[in-house]
């Protein structure tokens, strides 16, 4: 009876804990310093969780969700990374988790495909054919082997002549050759036509589905992203 009466004390105080921390997190949202940033940012909060010293928020913004904090007093935001006793860098850790992309619902039939050796490891590529960094993971890519490289053209508007590029590629009966021709810098023969113009379409849309601001984005086969041209993050799981 004795151990009875103190287990459903035990449970008194777990459940009592549990609605205090979720009343506090249900009003994270009505803070006016969160309020005001969610208007004037057009920012949408997501998910509130109580980490102990602060609250974490998840806000969106377009297609990509970020991390930002709040102290618990209500007066001051926290942008950038908090890192832990051993210098993890907990905020990336986080933000690796909440942008993770179901790899499986990628069109991956409309994306230009590469393989090189056995094509074990999968990845995914958002590019734009005239952006540097691109250019160079491009070159970098061709000498490692045993990938399956699935690319997807996003010409930005900062590069006038990358959509004609893109549409052209698009157009030709080898688009990885051709890819890899104007990659390097080099004029591809073959002209513009609709179905190119089309294909493009598909592959703007699925970076727009991503959230895609900038080249180039790497997607991996458990769903990490990888912005820009990381050697380290992409050899690693090359490697793996």
């Amino acid at each position: 009876m004795k151990r009875l009466f103190l287990t459903i004390i035990l449970l008194g105080t777990i459940v009592s804990t549990s609605c205090a921390e979720n009343q506090s997190v249900s009003k994270v949202k009505d803070l006016e310093i969160v309020k005001s940033f969610l208007s004037t940012s057009n920012t949408q909060l997501k998910e509130v969780r109580d980490i102990g010293s602060l609250f974490e928020l998840t806000v969106e913004q377009g297609k990509k969700k970020g991390i930002i904090y709040v102290t618990k007093d209500g007066k001051y935001l926290v942008f950038g990374s908090l890192f832990d006793k051993d210098r993890n860098n907990i905020t990336k850790a986080r933000q690796d988790e909440i942008n993770v992309v179901d790899f499986s619902k990628l069109p991956l039939q409309d994306a230009i495909m590469i393989k090189k050796g056995n094509g074990n490891k999968k990845l995914v590529m958002i590019t734009d054919v005239d952006c540097p960094f691109c250019k160079k993971a491009h070159a970098w890519l061709k000498e490692k082997t045993d990938y399956t490289l699935y690319v997807f053209l996003f010409p930005l508007s900062i590069h006038p002549e990358a959509h004609a590029k893109s549409v052209k590629i698009l157009c030709s009966d080898n688009p990885a050759t051709s890819l890899d021709i104007v990659k390097s810098g080099q004029e591809i023969k073959n002209e513009k036509c609709d179905s190119g113009e089309n294909k493009l379409k598909q592959h703007m849309a699925v970076a727009g589905e991503l959230g895609v601001s900038g080249t180039p984005l790497f997607i991996t086969e458990n769903g990490k992203r990888i912005d820009g041209f990381n050697q380290q993050a992409l050899e690693e799981y090359l490697k793996k």
